[in-house]
């Protein structure tokens, strides 16, 4: 997972006016997908946001596989404690869309490897007393789901070097909580992905070990100075915003860190 901003949102054309108006007929009590073109012709561009990766998994898959999901469900909301019909009144609000995969929006059970996952109605909180019901400060509510979204969620996904299965960052209680509901809500644990994922941080985790070899060597020696830059830009595009898995990728190289390094923090920085 990376940070999105989506205020870099580019709207088509009189799309606020369409928003406006299909948000006026919800008020009023109509069905927010008899609209729903609205939403789905910000699909190009929320995914330009992310060089056409899921917000959630990172997973490069063509646009015709992916679909706009509204991060508070619009229909209804199974999480719930009592009957939630939905956070209707942000159907048509911009900043509720993100851009999913269709593994992590739609919900399916790999019965080969155990897992079900898929957002769909989904969305817990931490504390559902929060809730909101109708409209009201969406800071009131603490989603337990990660929101690419939001500045420094990402960071608190990680991945396994033994198989590339996501993990928590760390092991704070809250952390640990809000990435549990992540992987089981968004089916970030489906294996597939996982074995996407695995081979890249093993060639990261290869091309690390090569640089610091290389390192101490490049300061006295023009030939291995090169070698180890080319190496260095191969980890630097690797968790480049365009890579895949570049937020998983990220959380690998900074547990690389050492103070004989200096490098894997410039690169980190860079």
């Amino acid at each position: 997972m990376r940070y999105i901003d989506i205020d870099d949102l580019v709207l088509p054309a009189n799309w606020n006016a369409r928003a406006t108006a299909a948000a006026a007929k919800v008020a009023l009590g109509g069905d927010p997908d008899v609209d729903s073109q609205v939403w789905r012709d910000l699909k190009d561009g929320l995914g330009d946001l992310s060089n056409d990766k899921c917000w959630y998994c990172e997973t490069p898959i063509p646009r015709s596989d992916n679909a706009v999901d509204h991060f508070r469900p619009k229909g209804r909301c199974s999480d719930a404690a009592t009957t939630h019909n939905g956070y209707r009144w942000l159907a048509f609000e911009k900043t509720n869309y993100r851009y999913s995969c269709t593994f992590c929006n739609s919900r399916r059970k790999d019965v080969s490897h155990g897992t079900v996952g898929g957002k769909a109605d989904r969305f817990p909180l931490l504390n559902e007393a929060n809730r909101l019901y109708a409209p009201g400060p969406l800071h009131q509510e603490e989603p337990a789901l990660l929101d690419p979204c939001a500045l420094d969620d990402w960071e608190l996904l990680g991945c396994r070097q033994e198989d590339g299965s996501p993990c928590a960052s760390s092991n704070d209680p809250i952390v640990e909580q809000r990435v549990r509901a992540s992987i089981e809500v968004c089916h970030l644990d489906h294996e597939p992905t996982c074995k996407l994922r695995h081979p890249l941080v093993v060639k990261l985790l290869s091309e690390v070990a090569q640089a610091k070899r290389f390192f101490p060597l490049s300061k006295t020696d023009p030939a291995m100075r090169h070698e180890f830059y080319e190496v260095a830009k191969r980890i630097k595009k690797s968790i480049d915003r365009k890579s895949p898995f570049s937020g998983e990728l990220i959380f690998i190289l900074k547990g690389q860190r050492h103070t004989d390094h200096p490098w894997i923090q410039k690169i980190l920085e860079s």
